[in-house]
């Protein structure tokens, strides 16, 4: 993981269904497919064991105060019976959510954690299971309409997110300011371990996969996702049923032999992307200083200088 998060800078040097036609995040109308609207008024989730509240708080990021305050009818120390479902979130109106500054350079602002759903597998330690709004309610949205057009498909992992205030996430170097989000890809046999489970030609399940990207990009919300050149190379055949070679050509990094035109598709193929993908969502405008990941390679050269310098005077 820590490799996948380095080849990424270096590659940038209760869900609730009701019936309502879209639903605004702070700043930005999101269109919805007619009938559903994720409802981020409230977050519910289950406890995945019984287990003390304070362990509880630890587990989903949060301080027991916190939850005691949510949540009324508990008491400090009390034991959460397993299954019982839990408030973990409220919105308070007239607060922003907002990402600030750059992925691997910022924070979050008012970040809401992600809902329970059908569609996918929260892990049960949640203290990096939050996002700023516009992200929960975009990826939400996503899974629940890809969920809809193939029930049948095993449900998609969810992995790192960012922590409640965001910031630095060891031993990610992105993933601080609520607009990254790594995503399992969708597997043919069912696996209920919460480790990712590295592709090969027989274990993905490229259709309902391509079919999770595709609602990912017609969001219009997406900067990037980086995914292997292994598994691109399985999706591209189902991407030409319906776009075309220039359109292909853009979204798809394989198919670039150029390196400065693979760095404009939208699909990316970076090194350790072969069990996940990762999403980084666009900065939206509630958010501030909001930017690509900040490259490193001038401090790398200063401290070139300063080592070539003492060898100079050595």
């Amino acid at each position: 993981m820590a490799q996948a998060q380095e080849n990424e800078d270096a590659a940038e040097d209760e869900l609730h269904v009701s019936e309502a036609p879209m639903v605004r995040s702070v700043g930005v109308a999101i269109p919805f497919s007619p009938g559903f609207e994720i409802n981020l008024d409230a977050v519910w989730w289950q406890t995945p064991r019984a287990e003390g509240l304070g362990r509880l708080a630890d587990r989903w990021g949060m301080t027991e105060n916190a939850l005691l305050e949510l949540n009324p009818e508990l008491s400090e120390g009390e034991r959460v019976d397993r299954g019982r479902r839990v408030l973990v979130y409220r919105y308070t109106p007239g607060t922003v959510s907002r990402s600030v500054g750059a992925p691997n350079y910022g924070r979050i602002e008012n970040s809401a954690p992600f809902p329970q759903g059908e569609g996918w597998v929260l892990r049960s330690f949640r203290p990096r299971s939050y996002a700023t709004r516009q992200t929960v309610e975009t990826l939400a949205q996503a899974l629940t309409q890809w969920h809809e057009r193939y029930p049948d498909a095993n449900p998609v992992k969810l992995g790192e997110f960012s922590k409640r205030g965001g910031g630095r996430v060891r031993p990610h170097k992105s993933h601080r300011t609520g607009r990254d989000v790594d995503l399992g890809y969708v597997m043919r046999d069912p696996d209920d371990g919460h480790r990712f489970v590295a592709v090969t030609d027989d274990n993905l399940d490229a259709e309902a996969t391509w079919g999770l990207v595709q609602r990912l990009l017609a969001s219009g919300a997406v900067e990037s996702i980086f995914i292997a050149d292994s598994v691109q190379e399985q999706l591209v055949p189902l991407a030409a049923e319906t776009m075309d070679e220039a359109q292909r050509r853009a979204t798809f990094s394989v198919l670039e032999p150029d390196a400065r035109a693979k760095k404009k598709t939208t699909l990316k193929a970076v090194r350790g992307h072969d069990d996940h993908m990762h999403v980084r969502f666009q900065c939206t405008e509630a958010d501030v200083n909001c930017k690509a990941a900040k490259r490193k390679k001038r401090r790398r050269r200063k401290r070139r200088r300063r080592r070539s310098r003492g060898r100079a005077r050595r």
